[in-house]
């Protein structure tokens, strides 16, 4: 059988990680008991690992929210079945989307999570075997609380130094079939740019561009099954002078006015677009989400169709970037040296503080049979 060399699967067009760790985890070295975990400096001691309690996962957040490892493992599972049952049907015919590596470290995405933990039972992960897929259920919900937490401290950083103010835009197209999708959102970009780019002559957008400081611009595609469609559209965040909501505020219908002219459609494409309240790096931080959702396409009944969409999504999004920044979260982003959202560390995604007195090591391994983590 034919599969794809591992340089055509380099980094999905992104990214090429380690293989997944698989039972050999428990061949680790046994460490001190004791150990304090410094973001600068990695090269420190860690607790022993604490194993077999019985304990079933229940992480929590800083805000006391619960976070959904085994709703996300379980959508996991179901995307690898998935891409088993595609590679099955197409495969063989058409090509394949995984290699071997890439559909096996699939499989063991977060089998395993190693949590420090504090004298007051705080948890920290540590660390853990993510696939870096870019469809995994798992590793997007990880890129998703990084990007919100990226946005969140750019935002602060800007608004430390500026004034500005900040709107929400979505733009769309009308729905496409799966074998137009990469063209579309070929053609979405293109749009975007007509309006953003300040190098780039448009009229229509010269009162927005004048304004325009920066953005946060993330491209989603959602399914729709029961007329087998895609819904390629923009989600973007953009930073404007305070005196755009004077003489340089744009209504919803020039907007769609703007939008139009820019895609070259004979349609109005629907525009939403609204002021992000309070301007808070938070509040702004809150409408950034990673725009990768398989839940449209995993909730299919009919398999085959399922994994016919699953085919054409992950060729329409395949050595594509649908994270993008500009202007001034561009240039923050750089001041504040952050990690790669689509290619990067999917352990250390939140704030957290810089140092962390850990006295145990708590490794939990999930546990298909009864669809839940144990340690």
């Amino acid at each position: 059988m034919m599969r794809l060399s591992k340089k055509q699967h380099s980094r999905e067009g992104l990214f090429e990680p380690l293989r997944g760790i698989s039972e050999r985890c428990f061949a680790m070295i046994t460490l001190t008991n004791s150990g304090t975990l410094d973001k600068e400096n990695l090269n420190v001691l860690l607790p022993e690992t604490t194993v077999g309690t019985g304990e079933i996962l229940e992480d929590t957040s800083e805000t006391g929210r619960i976070r959904p490892w085994k709703k996300h493992k379980m959508s996991n599972v179901k995307l690898g079945e998935l891409f088993e049952l595609e590679e099955r049907l197409f495969g063989e015919k058409d090509g394949y989307l995984l290699t071997e590596s890439r559909m096996q470290s699939l499989k063991e995405c977060a089998e395993f999570l190693w949590f420090l933990e504090d004298e007051k039972k705080k948890r920290r992960l540590h660390r853990a075997n993510f696939c870096q897929v870019r469809l995994c259920p798992m590793c997007n919900w990880r890129r998703s609380l990084k990007l919100f937490s990226q946005v969140s401290a750019i935002t602060d950083a800007i608004l430390a130094e500026k004034k500005a103010r900040f709107i929400f835009v979505t733009l769309t197209v009308q729905n496409v079939q799966g074998d137009a999708l990469r063209e579309t959102i070929d053609h979405l970009n293109k749009a975007f740019k007509y309006i953003t780019d300040k190098h780039q002559t448009f009229a229509p957008a010269k009162k927005l561009k004048k304004n325009l400081l920066g953005y946060m611009k993330a491209e989603e595609i959602t399914y729709n099954a029961e007329r087998d469609d895609f819904h390629p559209h923009i989600h973007a965040i953009l930073e404007v002078r305070p005196s755009y909501f004077d003489s340089g505020y744009i209504k919803q219908k020039d907007w769609t006015v703007l939008w139009r002219s820019a895609l070259g459609v004979d349609y109005d494409p629907i525009v939403d677009v609204r002021n992000i309240k309070g301007g808070t790096p938070k509040a702004v931080a809150e409408v950034a989400k990673y725009p990768v959702k398989m839940h449209d396409i995993l909730k299919v009944a009919d398999k085959e169709k399922a994994a016919r969409a699953l085919r054409k999504l992950y060729q329409a999004i395949f050595k594509r970037r649908l994270v993008t920044f500009g202007g001034d979260f561009r240039e923050y982003r750089r001041r504040l040296q952050l990690d790669d959202v689509e290619t990067g560390d999917l352990t250390h995604v939140e704030a957290e503080e810089k140092t962390f007195n850990a006295v145990a090591q708590v490794l939990f391994k999930w546990r298909a049979d009864v669809g839940v983590y144990i340690c």
